[in-house]
């Protein structure tokens, strides 16, 4: 037990002693976001977010209207909100075949769905910077010190599937909205052997 102390203070020890400073980048792929919710009668759970034509939803079972179905990851950087958070398809038999970012409508008083798109071809007024993690949760940092987590979830026609909007402040909601939170930790899953009776 004494070495293994000893070791980690030699190697501490010599890296302060480093003219060099190493800056350590905080990007990482392969992130699921989940999110979390509660509506009037319905109740979002850890439920994937997933990419259908170029938008943003959230559910278990793919929307059916849509082309394109696919479960996705991200890739983040939480050291810095300049750099796009970018997606990849989570699937054998998807891909794209360009770099797609995460944007939002941040825009005071609107209510607008998340998507994907390239740099090049984000709508007017969307944004693909900004995204950092508070603790788990996703925020869009407005400013240094204005972090805001307006995530809202719309039914669609297909049960248990959701699309996923920004809120902005004192935006008109669309029938059965509520408020979600993205967040990077899964669902508890219980088993048969861990319910309580």
């Amino acid at each position: 037990m004494l070495f293994i102390y000893a070791a980690v203070a030699c190697v501490l020890g010599s890296a302060s002693t480093s003219s060099a400073a190493t800056i350590r980048r905080d990007t990482v792929s392969g992130v699921s976001i989940f999110a979390y919710g509660v509506g009037t009668d319905v109740e979002i759970r850890g439920d994937h977010v997933f990419y259908a034509d170029g938008l943003a939803y959230i559910g278990r079972t793919p929307l059916s209207s849509a082309t394109t179905n696919t479960n996705i990851t991200f890739t983040t950087d939480s050291d810095d909100t300049t750099v796009p958070w970018t997606i990849t398809a989570n699937s054998t038999s998807t891909s794209f075949n360009e770099t797609l970012d995460l944007y939002i409508i941040p825009t005071a008083a609107t209510f607008n769905q998340v998507g994907f798109a390239t740099s090049d071809d984000l709508p007017t007024d969307a944004v693909s910077s900004g995204f950092s993690w508070f603790g788990t949760q996703v925020a869009y940092a407005a400013s240094e010190s204005d972090y805001q987590m307006q995530f809202a979830a719309v039914p669609t026609n297909d049960t248990g599937v959701f699309a996923l909007y920004w809120d902005g402040a004192g935006a008109t909601t669309l029938d059965g909205t509520f408020p979600v939170t993205l967040k990077s930790t899964p669902p508890t899953v219980v088993t048969d052997s861990e319910s309580v009776e």
